[in-house]
């Protein structure tokens, strides 16, 4: 490690950012549970957050000679139930973010904040409406900023209504139309809708066509059927435009006798011939220069493949909460020559164990497991990788709670860069001082090969998170 501790060195907090998240917390720790008003309820959840990363001096000519950063974050959701009036609510989520210290163009901690606004500060409302359920019976309406899941997960500004329970219970129909959001790119604000259909013809059986109707339209058909208790079966089928976009089929079944689930699934990625800048999926890795450029939405921009995976889990007999769980992959290219920075054949095997308060260690949780990879590629190219993570978690006494593990590759699977590897260590100490309320500090380290192009190899990262739920 640098002995030059120069990279300990924090810079003052803005006296702003620092009053704020000081008067923050004191309410935090000092407030009472849910709130009853003669109004309603109304539910708080807040979480704070500070963190800190620091790495060497970059070891690369024309990069700035930044070793630290600091980040303020206070995430803050408020539920209101009226008790006047039966089914209205007012929901709402937003994000304060600062960036404490600045942090120069080009140096490996600029992230989107940095480069989305001047003032290296956001406020962000991912979500703010007024919801009146059966304002005639059996429908329901929201007005306000949104989310909604179909065909695309759209974010809008504007009207949605859902009309359940329809013609003896067998359909379902949502609508919904506004103006779209974008939060990190400044394209023309277009109107965006869509209607959802649900069909129920038996008790076992669900079927859905979405559509969501903007500069790009989207369909998706989807099925969801429990023919016998033990057995599901899921498909999806996904149109842009006239275009085949993705199909996926799953088969998930139980066998009883032995407690063993044994999954099956069939994935279709379809060519997308061409990318327009109203795409919905965000990719802003296709080129380093969209981190200083955020105006562009991309589809993700894979080759057609057809990718087959097969998954079973199983609890050990007379070892209560031990459990052991496999998983193979084979992705198939439509051509052999095909393979590029985004995306290539290959083998995988996963193989791993769940504990769940084995042995009589109660609070005690473990999940590890590792991943082989074989690609198939040239001879220029490596063809074998491995990946392994760990995940453990102890209660302890006094409300504390212990957690650690680790994650690392020694090659970047299913891509054509090469010595792409990573590691990811971390540890956690929570307190719980109260019921919903909880505080933690959390260190990383990060070491990624991908660094080296901002000319450091390693990252520290200290998270401090307040949390409390009113």
């Amino acid at each position: 490690m640098n002995k030059d501790c120069s990279y300990w060195r924090l810079r003052p907090l803005g006296c702003g950012s620092l009053l704020f998240a000081t008067l923050l917390t004191g309410c935090l720790v000092s407030s009472a549970s849910a709130m009853e008003t003669s109004a309603g309820e109304v539910d708080i959840s807040s979480t704070t957050r500070y963190q800190l990363q620091w790495a060497g001096s970059p070891d690369k000519k024309l990069l700035p000679n930044e070793t630290s950063d600091q980040d303020f974050s206070e995430l803050l959701g408020v539920q209101y139930t009226s008790s006047k009036i039966d089914g209205l609510s007012f929901s709402f989520l937003g994000k304060y973010s600062k960036d404490l210290d600045g942090t120069a163009e080009g140096s490996v901690f600029q992230d989107y904040l940095d480069v989305s606004s001047n003032e290296r500060q956001r406020l962000d409302a991912y979500y703010a409406y007024a919801e009146k359920r059966d304002i005639v019976p059996g429908l329901d309406m929201r007005l306000g900023r949104q989310y909604v899941y179909g065909a695309e997960v759209v974010h809008f500004d504007g009207l949605w209504m859902k009309a359940d329970r329809l013609l003896d219970n067998r359909f379902s129909v949502e609508a919904f139309g506004g103006q779209i959001v974008q939060m990190y790119s400044d394209l023309n604000k277009n109107e965006v809708g869509g209607i959802n259909v649900g069909y129920y013809p038996m008790k076992e059986l669900a079927l859905y066509l979405n559509s969501v109707f903007y500069v790009e339209n989207s369909f998706e058909a989807q099925a969801y059927w429990r023919p016998m208790e033990w057995l599901k079966v899921n498909g999806r089928w996904e149109l842009l435009n006239t275009r085949n976009r993705e199909a996926s089929f799953d088969v998930i079944g139980d066998i009883h006798a032995t407690d063993t689930t044994v999954g099956v699934n069939v994935f279709r990625r379809f060519k997308i011939a061409q990318h327009t800048p109203e795409d919905f999926l965000f990719d802003y890795t296709s080129s380093l220069d969209t981190i200083n450029n955020i105006k562009r939405l991309y589809l993700s921009r894979e080759e057609a493949y057809t990718q087959y995976t097969l998954s079973v889990s199983q609890p050990i007999p007379h070892q209560k909460g031990l459990s052991v769980f496999v998983r193979g992959t084979v992705r198939d290219l439509d051509h052999d020559d095909a393979e590029t920075l985004y995306t290539t054949d290959f083998y995988s095997l996963t193989g791993g164990i769940n504990v769940d308060e084995w042995l009589g260690l109660k609070g005690f949780h473990l999940s590890t497991g590792v991943t082989w990879w074989w690609e198939d590629r040239n001879r220029m190219y490596e063809a074998e990788s491995r990946s392994v993570f760990l995940d453990a978690r102890q209660e302890l006494p006094y409300k504390l709670e212990l957690s650690g593990g680790f994650y690392y590759k020694d090659e970047d699977v299913n891509s054509l860069i090469e010595g792409e590897g990573a590691a990811h260590y971390y540890g956690a100490l929570k307190y719980k001082f109260a019921k919903d309320k909880w505080t933690e500090v959390k260190y990383e380290y990060e070491r990624d090969d991908y660094y080296k192009e901002f000319g450091v190899g390693d990252i520290n990262v200290l998270t401090l998170t307040l949390h409390a739920n009113f």
